[in-house]
């Protein structure tokens, strides 16, 4: 898998040819490093003045594609103008844009009592907590021993088994988190495919990721022609076409775009 810098001159030629560029990016690992609580992932000033002057850009339509809850996302990037999709894009908000996924706000009649069990069997482990995102739950085990990870799967699988069914909830894993979603055929990759349905005028869409959830997002900006980036050291197969290092090459290739 190339390395985007690169390839930097074909990039550049994508660019040229495209009329508007939906340029979307996931937020905790890829603008900024993963943090052990989610508090602490806070944007640099570098980053956020980078999305600003991108999104004062006619040709660019900046958003943010995150696991977070929308509220949290907007707050801590702060931006005002650019697009939000939060909750794996159950939720997405911007500029004329105001959606919530209808499937999901039924589902949440029981997160209440998913919510409960999680945090009885799960919050007094050392190093673990449960983040309430609204819409969806996250377990955390990064400040948690590693000896701890088997106990913690396993605690985990069994709150959340009488959940789990059509309808009900799913879960899935990431990077030192186990999270739980409602079971809507609904993921980051329909949220990307809502927002080019949205600007049909962007002809090439980015995306920038380093996890997982990050893959269905990949495979729907491939699908399209567009440009998908995998943030992160050479790993298992991915669907994204290209690879940055870290969050700071992230901003360097922003800071590229943003002089074309």
């Amino acid at each position: 898998m190339p390395h985007l810098l690169q390839v930097w001159p074909s990039i550049i030629k994508r660019l040229k040819e495209a009329e508007q560029v939906l340029l979307l990016s996931d937020y905790d690992g890829t603008l900024t490093p993963i943090a052990a609580r989610p508090e602490l992932a806070v944007l640099g000033q570098e980053a956020r003045h980078t999305l600003l002057r991108l999104s004062r850009q006619d040709k660019y339509i900046v958003g943010i594609v995150s696991g977070r809850s929308l509220s949290d996302v907007a707050a801590i990037i702060d931006l005002p103008q650019i697009l939000y999709a939060g909750n794996h894009g159950l939720e997405i908000a911007g500029p004329d844009l105001d959606f919530v996924h209808p499937e999901a706000k039924s589902v949440g009649e029981t997160r209440g009592h998913l919510l409960h069990d999680l945090q009885e069997d799960l919050s007094l482990l050392p190093g673990v907590f449960v983040e309430d995102k609204g819409m969806t739950l996250t377990v955390h085990y990064r400040l948690a021993a590693d000896e701890l990870a088997g106990e913690i799967e396993s605690r985990f699988n069994t709150a959340v088994s009488p959940y789990l069914k059509p309808g009900g909830w799913k879960t899935s894993v990431g990077k030192k988190v186990f999270e739980v979603r409602p079971d809507i055929p609904w993921d980051k990759g329909k949220a990307i495919a809502y927002l080019q349905d949205a600007y049909p005028r962007a002809s090439l869409t980015f995306y920038f990721g380093d996890d997982v959830t990050d893959e269905d997002g990949f495979e729907v900006v491939r699908s399209g022609g567009g440009i998908a980036i995998f943030v992160g050291q050479a790993r298992q197969p991915t669907k994204a076409l290209y690879r940055l290092d870290s969050p700071q090459e992230v901003l360097q290739a922003l800071q590229l775009i943003g002089q074309q």
